[in-house]
């Protein structure tokens, strides 16, 4: 049977891999190449997306997103489902099996409130991982932790230092010391487009070389990624390296956007400084379609990373795939990525001792800047790095035998093909484990649900900043002179963009069609809110809150209370 998902995103560019105002790091982009995967993929026979409010009313946005991610045939199908969040309890009574794909732990407390408080049918959470190592994220996983564990949830972790790193954060730190995670871990790494990221030939090299204006006849040494020395790697001890390692026929060309200000000047005047600045070149407007030009132009991939939130470094996948040798720092999932002696170079990476005041100010420090301060205490050896350049810049045919180890290994179990046949026989599992859960099991979450999620009771806490609040069993509604122009045609019913999740246009219709007949009396407001009620099929609740909206609008008026 086709699965049905459920995911929450807040933007139509993760449907658009050339989106302009989508910031563009690695967990968006994997991101939105998961979710263009299962719009397109015949396993997966509706993705339903929830939506802020607002963009719900972006309706050619919305348009243009499922344009951008469903292929012709699979257009027109109701494949690819947009809905307001506010829509999500209805969608979800209908008590069918379903997957909850989370695109980060940070929203897994969300995610794991939502479903235990509205999802009527099984319905495992599957929890996409990016990176671990920023402090706001301890929060939601201790409510996530504080509550009972779900077997059949799971968090994909993306390297096997994150598959640990989880475990010890459960232990002693979200939770009492011996708790494990409240949910399952399994290993499965990202992907990669093998058919966009490929080796490049004699012709196609030199082609991207002169497209980026680079010397035809060098040895190119190519860093792509974030130039940030906060949340990527820094590059000034590459550029000393590559000062001491390489020869007049060597070239170093990074390449990325540049989230630091400033940062790329403070590269190029050290490469000026140490008298490589003529064999240094770089790009910090790097758009899509370039990154394939920079991999062809190139001979090694150099990635120093050196940052906690750097898990695995999807640049050195493409880079991989596109037949390059790669030296990266023995550091996270870059580890699982590159085969010491095989597919490349792993560098020994170290920390320093000393962390005490960093860690102790956490909770105060802005995340980038916890970044910084904790990746300049990660010494990536430059003796080590230098020894790794020297060796495959000085050899052509060792450089040919590792790039196409690393071709063949992504075809063999890193792309997007191979990773995704992995997500599905692990779903299978998942929701198979899920439909045997009891229904007392499932109630006893549903009434735990609000600790981890937190829903703010509004009116408890803030029905004293108003004068009163409107009594339904003591107060009557009436039409106002508005009401009948509207009912008349002769004034038109405007609501804000937001407010359109919650209305039903039935239930505006019932509640004026039940006044107009009421008039001239007064109608109580109680017996108006059951019979539309029981009219439309409406819960009380929201049919209160659409007399708000005709309140609002001076549609109708309230009585003084009764006494």
């Amino acid at each position: 049977m086709p699965y049905t998902v459920s995911t929450l995103v807040d933007h139509p560019g993760f449907f658009q891999p050339d989106a302009p105002d989508l910031p563009v790091h690695g967990a968006n982009l994997v991101t939105s190449a998961v979710l263009r995967i299962l719009a397109s993929s015949e396993r997966v026979g509706a993705l339903e997306v929830f939506v802020p409010p607002a963009l719900m009313a972006s309706t050619a946005a919305l348009a243009e997103a499922a344009r951008a991610a469903l292929p012709p045939e699979r257009r027109g199908l109701g494949v690819l489902r947009f809905y307001p969040v506010h829509a999500l309890p209805d969608v979800w009574a209908d008590g069918a099996p379903r997957v909850l794909f989370t695109v980060d732990p940070e929203m897994l407390d969300r995610d794991r409130y939502l479903r235990d408080r509205f999802a009527l049918g099984p319905t495992p959470i599957v929890c996409d991982s990016h990176a671990l190592g920023h402090q706001p994220l301890w929060g939601p996983l201790r409510r996530v932790g504080a509550a009972r564990p779900v077997p059949y949830d799971c968090l994909l972790g993306i390297s096997r230092a994150v598959c640990e790193a989880l475990p010890r954060a459960f232990d002693g730190f979200l939770a009492p010391a011996g708790t494990p995670p409240p949910f399952r871990i399994e290993q499965v790494p990202h992907g990669v487009d093998a058919d966009l990221f490929r080796p490049a030939g004699p012709e196609r090299r030199e082609a991207a070389r002169r497209a980026l204006g680079l010397p035809t006849d060098a040895r190119i040494l190519l860093y792509l990624g974030r130039l940030s020395p906060h949340a990527k790697a820094d590059l000034l001890p590459l550029v000393t390296v590559f000062a001491e390692a390489s020869t007049e026929e060597d070239f170093l060309l990074m390449a990325g956007i540049e989230n630091a200000p400033g940062y790329g000047a403070r590269l190029l005047d050290a490469a000026a400084e140490l008298g490589v600045r003529d064999r240094v070149a770089l790009r910090t407007q790097v758009p899509h379609e370039l990154r394939t030009t920079c991999y062809a132009a190139a001979d090694v991939f150099v990635f120093p990373g050196d940052t906690v939130q750097e898990a695995l470094g999807n640049t050195i996948l493409e880079a991989m795939a596109s037949g390059l040798p790669v030296v990266a720092s023995d550091w996270d999932g870059m580890r699982d990525m590159v085969t010491h002696e095989v597919t490349g170079l792993l560098v020994p990476t170290w920390w320093m001792p000393g962390l005490g005041r960093v860690e102790a100010l956490s909770p105060a420090t802005p995340v980038l800047t916890s970044y910084m301060l904790l990746a300049q205490s990660v010494w990536v050896d430059t003796g080590a790095l230098a020894r790794a350049l020297r060796a495959l810049l000085r050899s052509p045919r060792r450089c040919a035998e590792m790039g196409a180890a690393g071709r063949a290994r992504v075809e063999r179990e890193l792309t997007w093909a191979r990773v995704m046949e992995r997500w599905f026989a692990l779903w299978d599992a998942l929701l198979e484990e899920a439909a045997r859960e009891s229904p007392a099991e499932r109630e006893a979450r549903r009434g735990e649900a609000a600790a981890i999620g937190l829903p703010a009771p509004y009116l408890r806490l803030f029905d004293h900043y108003a004068t009163g609040v409107i009594d339904p069993e003591r107060q009557c509604v009436r039409l106002t002179d508005t009401g009948r122009a509207v009912l008349e045609g002769r004034q038109a019913l405007r609501f804000y963009d937001e407010t359109l999740c919650l209305l039903r246009q039935e239930v505006v219709d019932a509640a004026l069609d039940a006044l107009r007949r009421a008039e001239p009396a007064w109608a109580l407001m109680r017996a108006l809110v059951e019979a539309i009620a029981s009219a439309t099929g409406c819960a009380q609740e929201d049919v209160r809150y659409h007399l708000g909206l005709l309140l609002k609008r001076a549609v109708i008026e309230i009585s003084p209370p009764v006494r």
